[in-house]
């Protein structure tokens, strides 16, 4: 059983032997300091997964309507540029 501390000090939740294994196991391999590291991570990649699902579900209507953009070599290359930019600039906050 899972407990958990924040907003609601009282949570638990049953785990399958198989996810409790797995967790243990990473635990103990150092991958998380704790259970609850590696519950909040799953978490957190679960909350990942869905934003990209509906950047994915927007960018699909985009194409079904006929929103895209074009690129050609050039255009394509000032792209990665802007987003290697950001991607740096993100990295340093």
């Amino acid at each position: 059983m899972f407990t958990s501390n924040s907003e609601h000090p009282k949570m638990s939740q049953h785990l399958s032997p198989e996810n409790q294994a797995y967790i243990d196991d990473q635990v103990a391999g150092g991958v998380y300091t704790s259970r609850e590291e590696a519950i909040d991570a799953g978490i957190a990649l679960l909350r990942k997964r869905n934003e990209l699902v509906v950047q994915l579900k927007e960018s699909r209507r985009q194409l079904d309507e006929g929103e895209l953009v074009e690129y050609d070599d050039q255009t394509l290359a000032a792209r990665f540029d802007e987003l290697k930019a950001k991607a740096a600039s993100r990295s340093q906050m």
